[in-house]
């Protein structure tokens, strides 16, 4: 049996926002403003945002989701 090579989705990997802005040395603001901008989606977790780091590793690499 060989393997193909097809793409496949990342799991979603969630972290609140001061997860998410130790993950990527950033600023709250800095990370607001995206959300905003609509570069990164957020997600509420009861009274937490949070955001998927697989989002914001694609927006670091310049990538658009």
């Amino acid at each position: 049996m060989t393997k193909t090579s097809t793409p496949t989705r990342l799991l979603p990997r969630y972290a609140t926002l001061p997860e998410a802005i130790e993950y990527c040395r950033s600023s709250r603001r800095s990370l607001e403003r995206r959300i905003a901008e609509g570069k990164l989606t957020r997600f509420q977790n009861g009274f937490r945002v949070i955001v998927d780091l697989n989002e914001v590793d694609a927006m670091l690499r310049g990538e658009r989701h």
